[in-house]
């Protein structure tokens, strides 16, 4: 007798073979059988007839860490909705451990005020330990942040590390990644890693290589600096020193995150981004990028500026737009930029500013001001972490980023539910309906091929993070599995953004249904992992 037959479906194993018509069995938290099943017993049948059955969703570029998701809606409903079983948070240089002073956990300020917040870990593994004290709707994975390190031990101080700082970061990292995390990430763009160099990058991708370890990187330019940003991380990946220390045929697992083209004066750079990144497949493999299936942005609104006005952090922004001679010589640069200020969409603020809902020129409206004018208002009393929309994508090169062979698909956004609907911050579409957006660009716009498309979003991902028994969907692998009908789509917009998919009508997770036609149920079942074996922290 097992515990859940799912009967009559058409099932897709994660790999990229072609589906086939199977029915699967799961006993405990396992996939105990797939095959003709008709005649078993079971306590709990799922009629499948008509949908897709399929590996649960591993989402790679996750932040519910960073919004303080895991702690404040643990159910993760915005993710379990759309067949995602799996998060890796710590991404674009923050994660929540280890904290090397208690300046460290100012690096989440862009995403989630820090007002307030305690934490009782300082290590890695003391950080596994108490997540692990709580049940999620997904499971749970980290990477270590370094913008978190470089906060821990410089604070404020923006600048480049020295070599003892060196040593100090990368002996703290390898504990961490002996300790369970399963990789590093940066954020170059961002003000506390502005200032990171080539001799302390090279060192903790060693280090990182040498743990085998994923490397998840945020560009420092999307736009017109990007082949300049992508040839810096590839440097880093073919280091001669990396493979010579490590004597070791394995490469340095690289992924860029969220990648984009942003700005219709740099659109045309993209098939010279993806020749840079195909010739480095080629010569030292191992190198991904995950996007979104969106055609604008979610950011906080400081990136907008030159960066060296706020190298250094808030303090030291607040102070370069005081000064009227730095302030004229920031507003010249935004003049300079191909960016349409009056159309971008205010999400939040960290202050009651009445400004979410609305554009930028309707504020500047208000202000009797330029919408470059407006735009340092805003920066000035909405705090760190005014987040804007921009519809700065070609829609037609995000297709053909998402059907790239190196892509894969991941939400970038957090971890939200419904009762979110009563707070004036908007969030990004994409934390609701990142997966079932793709897979209905896969089903109703021939995008490319159902099955590719959930390669893109369990198979590869989970490959890439070195998940053993998930993202495929075979016998003996943990029960994590998703299943959908042929009309499943996203019902979040930038407006209404609090919306569940349509379609997506049962997730199990770890042998237990945490979507069940269609609805939410009050299973937990999401363990934490840790990178070594994903033993269960």
């Amino acid at each position: 007798m097992y515990d859940i037959i799912i009967k009559n479906g058409a099932v897709i194993d994660g790999t990229g073979s072609a589906l086939v018509h199977k029915d699967v069995a799961i006993q405990g938290d396992r996939i105990a059988a797939i095959g003709d099943l008709q005649h078993e017993g079971s306590r709990r049948v799922v009629d499948a007839t008509g949908m897709y059955v399929a590996p649960g969703f591993v989402d790679i570029q996750n932040h519910s860490d960073a919004y303080w998701s895991l702690f404040d809606r643990p159910s993760l409903q915005s993710m379990s909705r759309q067949g995602i079983t799996t998060i890796l948070v710590g991404n674009c240089g923050v994660s929540l451990a280890p904290l090397l002073s208690s300046q460290a956990l100012l690096s989440i300020q862009k995403w989630h005020q820090v007002k307030g917040l305690n934490s009782n870990w300082v290590s890695f593994k003391e950080y596994l330990e108490e997540l692990s004290k709580k049940r999620y709707g997904t499971n749970v994975a980290s990477l270590v942040g370094y913008s978190t390190l470089r906060r821990g031990l410089l604070g404020d101080d923006n600048r480049q590390l020295n070599s003892d700082e060196v040593k100090k970061i990368s002996k703290v990292l390898r504990q961490s990644l002996q300790e369970g995390a399963f990789g590093l990430s940066t954020g170059l763009s961002y003000a506390h890693e502005a200032m990171a160099g080539e001799t302390e990058l090279a060192e903790l991708a060693r280090v990182v290589a040498e743990e085998d370890g994923l490397f998840s990187i945020h560009l420092r330019s999307e736009g017109a600096e990007i082949l300049e940003s992508i040839a810096e991380v590839l440097s880093l990946a073919s280091s001669a020193a990396i493979a010579e220390q490590r004597k070791m045929p394995k490469p340095l697992n690289l992924k860029i995150s969220h990648f984009k083209i942003r700005g219709k004066d740099n659109w045309h750079l993209l098939k010279h981004a993806f020749e840079q990144l195909e010739n480095a497949y080629q010569k030292i493999g191992n190198i991904h990028f995950d996007a979104y299936p969106y055609d604008f942005t979610w950011q906080v609104l400081y990136s907008y500026l030159p960066r060296w006005s706020y190298e250094g952090g808030r303090v030291i922004l607040l102070k370069n737009l005081e000064d009227p001679i730095k302030r004229k010589k920031i507003l010249d640069y935004l003049k300079s930029k191909d960016v349409r200020y009056p159309e971008l969409f205010i999400a939040g603020t960290s202050v009651e500013l009445n400004a979410a809902g609305k554009t930028l020129g309707n504020i500047a409206r208000r202000l009797e001001s330029t919408s470059e004018e407006a735009l340092l208002s805003l920066i000035e009393h909405g705090g760190s972490d005014v987040m804007v929309f921009e519809k700065n994508l070609n829609p037609q090169e995000v297709r053909q980023i998402l059907d790239h062979p190196l892509s894969m698909v991941a939400t970038d956004g957090s971890a939200f539910g419904q009762e979110a609907k009563g707070t004036d911050e908007l969030v990004h579409p994409r934390c609701f309906g990142s997966m079932p957006e793709f897979l209905h660009m896969a089903l109703e716009e021939n995008l490319m091929s159902i099955e590719e498309a959930v390669h893109k979003i369990s198979g590869i991902p989970a490959m890439k993070m070195g998940l053993k028994d998930r993202g495929i969907l075979k016998t003996g692998n943990y029960a994590d599995l998703a299943i959908f009908s042929a009309d499943i789509s996203s019902s979040s917009t930038m407006e209404s953004p609090y919306r569940f998919p349509k379609g997506m009508e049962f997730v199990i997770l770890n042998g237990e249904l945490t979507v069940d036609k269609g609805q939410s149920t009050d299973s937990l079942s999401g363990v934490v992992l840790k990178k070594e074996n994903n033993n269960r922290a």
